[in-house]
């Protein structure tokens, strides 16, 4: 399916240069007019702290507030303006454990790269159609980690209805 993303503002945080114009090359390929691009994690949160982000594509990698750190801070942060913002991972390194650390974190998608224009916008199609409720937990904020329905039933199953869902049909067309 296409999806009009004209009306997308996306943070795009990445350190290096030529992989940042890239990919800001690709986001406007898709449509996506509005883009602020940052080198850093501190600088992608002052950003954010003004720029009205739908969503982030954040590199894991990068000095000195790493992707991981300020997606904690997105989620965590008593300060955040939006703990809900969808975060596309990007990131080198696809061991499980780092997957799960990234889960953990509130990462809502994962990219490895070398990135290709397909599967940048596979995460971004995957965000807008099977947009995950958020859970709170003591322990955890961030969209429902769980990906398959494995049917549990009773009291350790989270009630659907309180969950917080973002609503993204406006960017189908």
């Amino acid at each position: 399916m296409a999806y009009e993303l004209g009306n997308l503002n996306v943070l795009l945080v990445e350190d290096n240069f030529s992989m940042r114009t890239l990919l800001r090359d690709v986001l406007t390929a898709f449509g996506v007019n509005s883009i602020v691009s940052v080198s850093d994690g501190g600088r992608a949160w002052q950003e954010l702290r003004e720029f009205p982000a739908d969503l982030a594509v954040v590199d894991w990698n990068m000095r000195p507030v790493s992707g991981l750190q300020f997606v904690k801070r997105v989620r965590q942060g008593r300060d955040s303006p939006n703990p809900f913002l969808p975060v596309i991972m990007l990131t080198a390194y696809s061991e499980r454990r780092r997957v799960m650390m990234g889960r953990d974190a509130g990462v809502t998608e994962f990219l490895t790269k070398p990135v290709t224009p397909k599967r940048l916008y596979d995460r971004i199609a995957a965000i807008v159609e099977h947009n995950r409720g958020f859970i709170r937990s003591q322990s955890y904020f961030g969209p429902d980690r769980r990906r398959i329905d494995k049917g549990i039933v009773g009291a350790d199953r989270r009630n659907q209805n309180s969950m917080q869902v973002l609503d993204f049909n406006a960017f189908r067309s």
